[in-house]
């Protein structure tokens, strides 16, 4: 499906040591830019250091690609792909693929359509849950930090968070800025995750 016109679809591609397969953070952005490269460099300037998104993330990984799909009115999205090195810089034995720190995208617009989620896997220590799956308050705390300053680095980076939207069975509208990102302070599990 294309992305609205002037608006980007971004996907953080984390390779782990213990898994076959890639996981992908994916979220999209209002970027200044036009050409989706500038974009992707934009996008790494705002994920690195130990502050913000590669902070959250296990030594074990690397952030190993940025994918951006840039959508243009009238024609196909324009795409690119940054191949990058970033390790995660998160220490401790992690949670496997399936249970993952969960943050809430919030925005100023009321409904489904004014909110989204996004899945961070291997950033909760198996030590800082507990069996129900509540994550302990400093590691709540420590992640809210740096997913605040991740937020806010994409912005100062100009390439805001924004929350795209399909089509459905009310009207879609712009998509909307992402006015704060809130961690669950429950694990968030995604089944198919785990590879076999």
């Amino acid at each position: 499906m294309p992305t609205a016109p002037g608006y980007a679809d971004v996907s953080i591609e984390l390779v782990h040591g213990s898994m076959s397969r890639p996981a992908f953070i994916t979220f999209g952005v209002d970027p200044v830019d036009t050409d989706p490269v500038l974009v992707a460099a934009s996008v790494i300037s705002a994920i690195g250091g130990s502050g913000t998104l590669q902070g959250m993330l296990d030594t074990t990984l690397t952030i190993r690609s940025v994918r951006v799909s840039l959508g243009v009115d009238g024609a196909e999205d324009l795409k690119a792909v940054t191949a990058i090195s970033l390790p995660g810089l998160k220490t401790g034995s992690m949670l496997p693929p399936n249970s993952a720190l969960l943050l809430h995208k919030r925005t100023a617009r009321g409904g489904r359509r004014g909110r989204g989620r996004m899945y961070l896997p291997w950033s909760i220590q198996v030590t800082e849950t507990d069996e129900a799956g509540v994550i302990a308050a400093a590691t709540v705390t420590a992640q809210q930090a740096k997913a605040t300053a991740f937020l806010s680095a994409l912005g100062s980076n100009t390439v805001p968070m924004v929350v795209l939207h399909e089509p459905g069975q009310t009207a879609t509208g712009p998509p909307n800025p992402v006015t704060s990102l809130l961690v669950d302070a429950r694990v968030g599990t995604q089944r198919r995750r785990l590879g076999r």
